[in-house]
């Protein structure tokens, strides 16, 4: 049987960047989303910051202020503080509706809009249409709560993160800066798949867990699907299963269910078979081949 190597774990860093490089589009690269946003957008984006903080070209901390704003969200100003007048940085740092916020709430928006709109379409329209329907303030709190701080709660994979806030409405700001109960919630989740959402009923709606809990309506199942893809294709890729296998499918599939702690042994045996066959058949048609060359030179 062919050995397989299975040491990885997901969205580590043992999985080589032009390993991914034929699946970003699919699946939506979880690099800094700014990227993706046009260069005259993003630089509109810059200018306003600068206007909004009076930053002249000349300020050596100018574009370090901006990155740091556009990654960490407006907490990262605090470290600037001296660098500003009070009557500038005070009322833009103190006010829920100053125009640094309302600014970045925007650019945090429309950066994920920019990212997923074609990648991962029904994750834009989650985010559009989810709200309305169950609690309005919901995509306003998690947005809010980005461009105050960016990038420190989306993890390495924000699609995931932006649909449990969303979902587990009662992990509110206190307990997401306290740390405990997100982290072991993206723990178990990520691990043990999506069954285990039920260890946190208390966070979440009775009747939002059962939905999530039917796989084929829930927007949770398909957002872990996509935390579990780079992983997944990466591994199948390595033991050489074809990209138009439904092996890859079904293996989302699993893990996203029942997480990889619980399904590991089980895909390792599918993929060591899966492997041997291919192999097994690779050689049927080289000595296949080989016959009828040696034919037709006899």
């Amino acid at each position: 049987m062919t050995e397989l190597s299975f040491n990885a774990e997901p969205n580590d860093n043992t999985i080589a960047r032009d390993q991914l490089k034929p699946f970003t589009n699919q699946i939506g690269s979880n690099l800094r989303l700014h990227d993706e946003i046009d260069d005259d957008e993003l630089n509109s984006f810059k200018n306003e910051i600068s206007s909004i903080l009076s930053l002249h070209d000349n300020d050596e901390i100018k574009n370090q202020v901006i990155d740091d704003l556009l990654n960490n969200g407006r907490q990262s100003l605090v470290k600037y503080e001296d660098n500003f007048k009070p009557k500038i940085y005070r009322p833009e740092m103190n006010s829920a509706d100053s125009k640094l916020i309302v600014l970045l709430k925007k650019y945090f928006y429309r950066r994920c809009e920019a990212q997923y709109a074609l990648s991962n379409e029904w994750f834009i329209s989650f985010l559009t249409q989810y709200p309305k329907e169950k609690a309005p303030d919901l995509r306003e709190r998690v947005l809010t709560r980005t461009a105050e701080h960016g990038n420190r709660y989306l993890k390495n994979c924000p699609i995931l993160s932006i649909v449990l806030q969303i979902l587990f409405e009662y992990i509110d700001d206190v307990c997401l800066k306290n740390g405990g109960v997100f982290d072991n919630l993206w723990t178990t989740i990520t691990n043990e798949g999506l069954k285990s959402i039920t260890k946190y009923s208390n966070y979440i709606k009775e009747e939002v867990m059962n939905e999530q809990l039917d796989k084929n309506q829930s927007i949770l199942f398909r957002a872990l699907r996509e935390y579990h893809r780079p992983q997944v294709f990466s591994l199948l890729k390595e033991h050489n299963i074809p990209e138009t296998d439904t092996m890859y499918d079904s293996t989302l599939d699993e893990v996203a269910e029942n997480g990889w702690s619980t399904v590991k042994h089980d895909i390792k045996q599918k993929i060591a078979s899966k492997s041997d066959q291919t192999l097994h058949s690779n050689q049927q048609q080289q000595e296949a081949t080989g016959s009828n060359e040696g034919k037709r030179n006899l």
